[in-house]
């Protein structure tokens, strides 16, 4: 994992933190599915579904303060995140409470990948090729997620000891099932994301009894 901490100080009233970080993970086990099998003796008539994950995320934590006068601030916060996932190499359990797996298409066992229309994809994958054993069908596992929470918060003191609050809240996020990690085009697709917006206004006076 890398990551990165930037604070700037542009004006005296103002200061933008933002804190980026990156990860790279490869899973030799990655989930992907069960069915019954009755010839699995060796795992008790079930076939389990795993796969090499190979996955990218991309998140920032960004922060902004911003005092306009002793009465007046704005503070901003937001977290992007971007997250993909590739599966390759899909692989069965040989023998359970293990890590041992036997990849498909070799041996007897068999995967075929489908195209769909649309663009979608399927694999196909059987434990015997010809024998008795059930094939297995699943849609393509691999995923391109992003999203994006953030809030602002206006402070207004607006007479000694009376305060007014705006606060905005919003959040937006997008799936596609693609395993690429694409920076640009998961920043595109999340900007035109549906979002989902919170406005609350709340307020305080005092009263010098």
């Amino acid at each position: 994992m890398l990551e990165a901490g930037i604070e700037v100080k542009p004006t005296s009233g103002m200061t933008l933190k933002v804190g980026p970080s990156y990860s790279e993970d490869l899973d030799q086990s990655g989930w992907v599915g069960s069915y019954d099998d009755p010839t699995s003796t060796a795992t008790f008539g079930r076939q389990y579904v795993v796969a090499d994950l190979h996955q990218r995320t991309l998140s920032a934590n960004v922060r902004l303060n911003w005092i306009f006068t002793p009465h007046l601030s704005l503070q901003m916060f937001a977290q992007p995140l971007i997250s993909s996932g590739e599966y390759t190499r899909f692989k069965r359990l040989a023998r359970p409470s293990s890590y041992d797996y036997e990849p498909y298409g070799t041996g007897a066992t068999t995967v075929t990948e489908r195209k769909l229309s649309g663009g979608s994809v399927e694999y196909d994958v059987d434990g015997d090729g010809p024998g008795p054993a059930p094939t297995y069908t699943f849609r393509n596992p691999d995923f391109n997620f992003r999203s994006i929470r953030g809030n602002a918060v206006l402070r207004w003191e607006y007479r000694p000891g009376s305060t007014l609050y705006l606060v905005w809240t919003q959040s937006r996020s997008d799936y596609e099932p693609v395993g690429e990690f694409q920076l640009r085009r998961s920043l595109d697709r999340l900007s035109t994301a549906r979002p989902d917006n919170i406005f609350l206004l709340k307020f305080s006076y005092w009263w010098n009894m």
